[in-house]
């Protein structure tokens, strides 16, 4: 209501040539979608009498429903309902379904609902409900016997598929529902403890998720600030790739893996490392001593002066938090603390050297912020001299 005790329903003028020409267009749409029902009712009635025939046999098909998705080139789940309707033989359902009434979706909801037994005033009155209702009505009635549940579980399977540097790995596979529905969790969780960085989608969080996950069955817990680094036993780097690339190739850790410069400064931060530099002919010309990136006695000194938490601004999280250099390694800095801070797994593995973020210049100690760097050249400075790394220990 307005001040005046009109509404915005009498600042309307329901003849004017805009509202008009909305009503018009509304109802072509609503009289569009109705036809395209007929047309499916007529698919539908010819794809029964294929199927009789035998057509996705004949054709090469390994089901009636992939020859309807590659010859209407629509998506499974539309082929696999129309598939599903022609089966049901439902002529009461078919015949909402000539009239523009119902929609494929709905048809074949009610259709499967009708055979799990559904009360048969819901399929009477199905305009009442919405689509995800009567989907969740057949979640509720289908049923799951000792079968199925043991066939289910037989099914299980991860893969990881690195690639042929093994620089990426792809993930999938399947899992029973209880199963499944515990991995969701345990993401959903450790997903809403990580913060959220800009410009960032849903997908990257759980992967990060999951990362962390696996890290705290590879190492302590660092909510006490002792997580230990996991181990990387060699680091080897080819000088005739590296030098003039700034560490884009020719660095490779033991177990395989190529990585870029991001990788090797977060190595630097953390693990138990040596490194091995090579020259063309891959014969070692500098190897340094293993030993903790940062002595356990400094690690310590930043994260009791850093008040065991990160800091980031705005950021109080305490997992895994880990000593980061200001300087890299490789342009140079110490393990001094002045050149450390007390980051979290997330900012200081994700933003900083996944996603190449650094701290912005002049933030204060304790409430440091990051930036994203606009596209640039490397740093001449990085990997000027590659043989330095056989110093570090």
């Amino acid at each position: 209501m307005f001040d005046n005790g009109t509404s915005i329903w009498d600042t309307l003028d329901f003849g004017s040539p805009e509202f008009v020409e909305v009503e018009e267009l509304r109802a072509g749409i609503l009289a569009d979608e109705a036809e395209i029902s007929a047309i499916r009712a007529r698919q539908i009635a010819r794809l029964r009498r294929l199927d009789v025939l035998q057509v996705d046999t004949a054709d090469g098909a390994r089901t009636m429903a992939d020859w309807v998705t590659a010859n209407l080139d629509i998506s499974p789940q539309t082929a696999g309902r129309l598939v599903r309707i022609a089966r049901s033989q439902q002529p009461d359902i078919e015949e909402r379904l000539v009239l523009g009434e119902y929609g494929v979706d709905r048809a074949a909801f009610l259709c499967r609902l009708r055979e799990l037994g559904a009360p048969e005033e819901v399929i009477v009155n199905s305009s009442d409900y919405s689509l995800g209702h009567l989907y969740g009505l057949i979640d509720r009635l289908r049923r799951v016997d000792e079968l199925s549940e043991e066939l289910s579980f037989e099914d299980r399977y991860l893969v990881l598929q690195p690639s042929l540097d093994e620089s990426a790995y792809r993930i999938w596979g399947q899992l029973p529902g209880v199963d499944g529905r515990i991995v969701e969790k345990a993401l959903n969780n450790r997903e809403t403890e990580l913060p959220v960085l800009p410009d960032q989608r849903s997908g990257q969080r759980r992967a990060d998720a999951l990362t962390s996950i696996c890290m705290d069955s590879l190492t302590s817990s660092a909510e006490d600030g002792k997580g230990r680094a996991v181990t990387v036993a060699e680091v080897f780097v080819d000088a005739s790739l590296a030098a003039p690339t700034f560490g884009e190739a020719g660095v490779t850790l033991s177990s395989g893996p190529r990585v870029g410069p991001n990788a090797l400064d977060e190595i630097l931060c953390t693990g138990k490392i040596r490194v091995i530099v090579e020259d063309a002919d891959l014969r070692p010309i500098g190897v340094s001593d293993l030993g903790e990136a940062i002595p356990p006695a400094v690690r310590a000194a930043v994260l009791h002066r850093d008040q065991g938490q990160c800091q980031i601004d705005g950021c109080r999280s305490k997992y895994r938090l880990q000593p980061h250099h200001i300087r890299p390694r490789s342009r140079g800095g110490d393990h001094d603390p002045v050149n450390l801070v007390t980051l979290c797994w997330y900012h200081h593995h994700v933003a900083i050297h996944m996603l190449g973020m650094i701290l912005e210049p002049g933030s204060p100690p304790h409430r440091r912020r990051l930036i994203r760097l606009p596209n640039h050249d490397p740093p001449q400075t990085t990997h000027r001299s590659v043989t330095a790394f056989a110093t570090l220990n």
